[in-house]
């Protein structure tokens, strides 16, 4: 199922609020996300999104609680966010935030966190995976399948519904959330079992050919194939040659049948927009339900922009409220 969006429709400008972002980043000459050291990098990330806290603020939700989720040993921290209409038998989301593998946390992406929470009035569980290029891959991946094995164990706790747990991610996040989603498939027969996967901007080809997309001499804000290459080489680290193998490159799984019904949300002006496109279509091919939100005249990064953009925060309602019934509609059966 495709939206009404055609994927081949000609390209929308830029959103004037957000070009004037990106005009003022490049007037102050602000450097390439992961440049310097690591440290260096997410200080500059962390100054960015506190400023622009400081000026529109978070959304509000019912409760905060910070975890520890734990699963056959392994532990890693999430952040459980509830709605304020905090009923028993909610929808629970598990959300991968982006950043590269290398930058974000919980923390930096709280006010994210809480929109998902509050818009799609779901418990949500946000989690702090290990990062790059001190936890190389499989850290990152092993983790978000920790925490979604703990989320799907305890629904029932976090005042969930058991038949309405999903997974969801930006960017990286949307790697690790279709990744989490393909490995446990070959769970279902214990009964952990996920009813959807929600991918935002998600970059699913670690093994990308960059030149191709600069070739086409198209100007990509917040995210240069430049970026791309720094990414695979901080995540992938000694596992360079992984790259173009599952995991951690969902497009190049062998076999995508039997995955959870996916909303797949691209931006027109982001280098991973085609990769994103490749995914939903070889969904598709497998029989998987799917939805494309295309939208044409956002950046990569536009998820965390519904402050300072109206066009950005149209785009994020739309995503919230459709992933929303989309969960409804494909909620698991009951079992006994």
């Amino acid at each position: 199922m495709r939206d009404a969006t055609d994927s081949h429709s000609p390209l929308r400008t830029l959103d004037p609020e957000l070009a004037d972002i990106v005009s003022a980043m490049r007037a102050a000459h602000a450097p390439p996300p992961f440049s310097g050291t690591p440290e260096q990098a997410r200080e500059r990330m962390r100054r960015a999104v506190m400023s622009t806290r400081e000026r529109f603020g978070v959304p509000v939700v019912g409760a905060v609680e910070d975890a520890l989720a734990g699963f056959d040993g392994a532990h890693v921290p999430v952040r459980v966010y509830r709605p304020l209409d905090a009923r028993p038998g909610l929808a629970t989301v598990v959300f991968f935030h982006g950043g590269g593998f290398v930058l974000g946390s919980v923390e930096l992406m709280d006010d994210i966190a809480r929109k998902l929470c509050r818009d799609m009035n779901a418990v949500v569980v946000s989690v702090d995976y290990r990062l790059a290029p001190e936890h190389p891959f499989p850290a990152a991946h092993d983790d978000a399948v920790t925490a979604t094995l703990w989320a799907i164990r305890n629904v029932s706790a976090l005042g969930g519904d058991p038949t309405r747990v999903a997974v969801a991610g930006e960017s990286a996040g949307g790697n690790l959330a279709a990744s989490t989603a393909i490995t446990l498939r070959e769970r279902r027969e214990r009964g952990e079992r996920l009813a959807a996967q929600l991918l935002m901007v998600p970059g699913v080809d670690l093994s990308r050919d960059t030149s191709l997309i600069e070739a086409t001499r198209r100007d990509f804000p917040m995210l240069s194939p430049s970026d791309l290459r720094d990414i695979s080489r901080l995540y992938m680290g000694a596992n360079a040659m992984r790259a173009g193998a599952f995991p951690p490159s969902p497009l190049h799984a062998a076999d995508l049948a039997g995955l959870p019904p996916a909303v797949i949300a691209l931006a027109g002006h982001d280098p991973l927009c085609e990769e994103g496109l490749a995914y939903a279509e070889r969904l598709e091919a497998a029989g998987v339900p799917v939805q494309i939100h295309r939208f044409d005249d956002m950046f990569h990064p536009f998820l965390a922009f519904f402050g300072a953009s109206a066009a950005a925060r149209r785009a994020n309602d739309e995503i919230c409220h459709a992933f929303a019934a989309w969960l409804q509609q494909h909620a698991l059966p009951i079992t006994r």
